[in-house]
């Protein structure tokens, strides 16, 4: 009785749910399984999307390989090293000539003697003079810097110091008769035609003349430094000759007077260009104090335009004053402090400079690559100049035999003026023969020489010899084929035949 009364106490929903489940379980999991399915769906399509972009992309990027003509494999790489070796062979040869278009000014005098300038031909870059050829060479390099002032026609003031520290008199120029002059009868003395078109202060040339002088035998780089400043002298003393070609005396020369000419060591500035301050110089009173530095103009510190210090030593111009705005003298190490250095070495101190102007140490030469291949050797040249034949030496410049840098061109730029004072300015109102020369100026040229250095094939990364082979053509020259992908997409009427 009892479970026939539970059995009657059932819902009537429950007997119609149970009688009934198969159909209302078929409506109620599709309202469940449907949201599920339509949200995994939608993950599955992100997620397709994101792998398939991959896919385009891997595609892409193989078919932008496809359309590259010499895309990097192994004959890639062939191509990549002859390319490299023909770029090596090319500048090698632009270097050998270079070096063989300076061969007219690397002549060595005669009078020293066949065997020295074979000597000096076959001398291998580590090699080393006899001391005969460089005894030899120090006896005859003071007649050799002694012509300089000959080839610009310009009274030679360089001589042999006498005893008592003067220099020889230069004999006078002699008279002769002249038979051919229209009124001057025979037997009647006239005066040459003068030799000398012009004057070149005797300061300078004995300054230069003591950079040759040596008291001890040199050593085989102090020769080879020297002459290549001989040479250099050389080229610059013709520039002005040039110039002066035409002059029939002092009183027509366009360059009237050569007041400095120094190159290397005497000639380079610790501030080029005045990168490191102004150039202009202000006049100051006996013991005023400079507004801009706080000191004296006898105080002021290394660095400052016009201030000597910081220039190294080198041996062949101790003792040496150099002049000239911008150069400094001697430097300020003292030889008891400094440390032992290769006598070899310091001669290489401040002979040469960057493609900035600023001048090299040793140390700094030997690392800096752009030196391996031309060497640059600063000058100053300041000339008394009629102003109308300026553009004329110039020229004579930038036509010179070697590379000629001029790199400052100053006028009425005073020689004489201490650190501190104003140089004289204007016109020169005199030239050198006493008339009156209006148009005469002061200019002042600073500039570099670049000089070639001998070929090296190592230096280039070339094995002994390499150098002299053909130059390979590479397939940079080669015409490219056309992708096979862009043809695939030509019209018809374009496709290339098979």
């Amino acid at each position: 009785m009892a479970k026939t009364a539970a059995s009657t106490n059932r819902s009537p929903w429950l007997a119609v749910l149970i009688k009934h489940h198969f159909w209302l379980l078929s409506l109620v999991v599709p309202l469940v399984l449907l949201p599920s399915l339509l949200l995994a769906r939608g993950l599955l399509t992100s997620q397709i999307g994101v792998v398939r972009d991959k896919i385009k992309g891997h595609i892409s990027a193989l078919q932008n390989v496809r359309k590259i003509p010499q895309h990097p494999n192994s004959s890639w790489a062939n191509d990549i090293d002859t390319s490299t070796m023909r770029v090596k062979r090319e500048t090698f040869a632009e270097w050998r000539k270079f070096w063989d278009s300076q061969q007219s000014i690397r002549v060595w005098p005669e009078s020293l003697g066949e065997d020295f300038v074979k000597a000096t031909q076959s001398l291998k870059p580590d090699g080393k003079l006899s001391p005969r050829l460089l005894e030899r060479y120090q006896n005859n390099v003071r007649s050799l810097v002694r012509a300089l002032p000959d080839r610009m026609k310009v009274e030679e003031a360089m001589g042999d110091l006498t005893g008592a520290g003067q220099l020889q008199p230069r004999p006078q120029p002699s008279v002769a008769p002249d038979m051919m002059r229209p009124g001057v009868g025979p037997g009647v003395m006239v005066p040459e035609a003068p030799a000398h078109v012009a004057t070149w202060t005797p300061e300078n040339q004995r300054r230069i003349y003591q950079s040759f002088d040596w008291d001890r035998r040199p050593s085989t780089a102090k020769v080879l430094l020297a002459q290549e400043e001989l040479w250099v002298y050389e080229v610059l003393c013709d520039v002005v000759a040039g110039v002066n070609k035409s002059a029939t005396g002092p009183h027509n020369a366009a360059i009237a007077s050569i007041n400095e000419l120094s190159v290397g060591y005497p000639a380079a500035e610790d501030n080029p260009g005045g990168a490191n301050g102004s150039r202009l110089t202000r006049k100051l009173p006996r013991g005023a104090v400079d507004p801009m530095s706080g000191l004296p103009p006898d105080m002021m510190a290394p660095g400052t335009p016009g201030a000597s210090g910081g220039r190294p030593p080198n041996p062949r111009f101790s003792g040496i004053q150099t002049g000239g705005p911008g150069a400094v003298g001697p430097g300020s190490v003292s030889p008891e402090t400094a440390p032992a250095v290769d006598p070899d070495e310091e001669l290489r101190n401040w002979v040469y400079v960057d493609f900035s102007g600023k001048p090299l140490t040793a140390a700094e030469l030997a690392a800096a690559v752009d030196s391996q291949m031309v060497h640059l050797m600063p000058f100053v040249l300041r000339v008394v100049i009629d102003q109308r034949q300026i553009d004329a030496l110039l020229v004579g410049m930038a036509s010179a035999v070697i590379p000629i840098d001029v790199r400052q061109v100053r006028i009425n730029a005073g020689s004489s003026a201490q650190p501190g004072q104003s140089a004289p300015m204007g016109p020169v109102p005199v030239g050198t023969s006493g008339v009156g020369r209006m148009y005469d100026v002061t200019l002042e040229l600073r500039g570099t020489v670049g000089l070639a250095t001998p070929p090296n094939e190592n230096t280039v990364g070339l094995e002994v010899g390499e150098g002299d082979a053909p130059a390979p053509v590479d397939a940079g020259d080669k015409a490219a084929l056309a992708p096979k992908a862009a043809v695939l997409h030509r019209s018809s009427r374009w496709r290339i035949p098979s």
